[in-house]
Order: C-alpha cells, then sequence, then structure tokens
C-alpha cells in the first residue's frame, strides 16, 4: 500500500505543512505514515511522499487505520483535514494551537509584529532599522 500510495500526486504548497498521511481503500484507512519529507515536483507537477509506516501503538496509527476515512469520498484522491495530530503552537508564541497549514490563529500574526515594534521603539525606529538591516536595501511603500 506504501508503494502505491506515496507516489506522484498532484501535492500544492500546504502538503508541506503536513505531518501525517493516512491512505484509505474502499473507504477505510488502511495505512498511516509521518512524512519525512516530500519530493520536489517532477516534469508533470506530481510530487512523492517519503516517510515512516506508522505500526499499532503509535497514537495516528491507533486513531485512523482499521477505521472509516476521515474525509467524503472526492474525484480528488488526495485530500486535508483538520487532526489533532497535525497541530502546532501558534507562531505568535501565545502557546495556543493552530491547525495544519496555519502558523498564526486569526490576528496573531499582527499582534507579533507590533510586539517587535515596540522592541525596537516604535514604527519609526523599526523602519530604520529594518532598512538598515535588509539585504536588498531600503522598502519602498
Amino acid at each position: 500500500m506504501y508503494a502505491a500510495g506515496n507516489g506522484r500526486w498532484k501535492l500544492g504548497t500546504r502538503a508541506d505543512r503536513e505531518r501525517y498521511a493516512v491512505f484509505s481503500a474502499m473507504g477505510i484507512v488502511v495505512l498511516a505514515v509521518e512524512i519525512d519529507h516530500i519530493s520536489d515536483p517532477d516534469p508533470d507537477g506530481r510530487r512523492t511522499i517519503h516517510g515512516t509506516i506508522l505500526k499499532p501503538g503509535n497514537p495516528v496509527y491507533d486513531k485512523y487505520v482499521g477505521s472509516e476515512s476521515p474525509v467524503d469520498k472526492s474525484q480528488n484522491p488526495v485530500q486535508y483535514f483538520d487532526s489533532p495530530f497535525d497541530r502546532t503552537n501558534c507562531a505568535c508564541g501565545c502557546g495556543d494551537e493552530v491547525p495544519s497549514g496555519r502558523d498564526f490563529l486569526p490576528g496573531h500574526d499582527q499582534i507579533a509584529i507590533h510586539q517587535r515594534v515596540k522592541l525596537v521603539g516604535g514604527v519609526l525606529p523599526f523602519m530604520d532599522w529594518f532598512d538598515a538591516t535588509w539585504p536588498e536595501g531600503k522598502a519602498k511603500a
């Protein structure tokens, strides 16, 4: 099943942020994989998932393998779903969890930016610092 399921899929950038993949047959999950990496696109734009096959005792395996697929049947063989195993902490540092494919909870990106602006001393000092350190030179409005 791994050989049949891991390769030559049209995967967008969201796939690069996934930690696990599950493979189904006849509506039942038959394989769970922890993703190590996903290949660059081949000439047809298709990519291959490389990972470790999970075994009984792993929480992802135990939740999904042998159970009904967590996604509805579709013409598209690649589907994403929110899983508690794919959640990460919000990048702002608040400690709350965000679903797979996201870095921040809504609005928390702005909170993180404004916290950093305050550390530098306000908007104008931040702009001066940014323009002095940004490799391409001064930002253009």
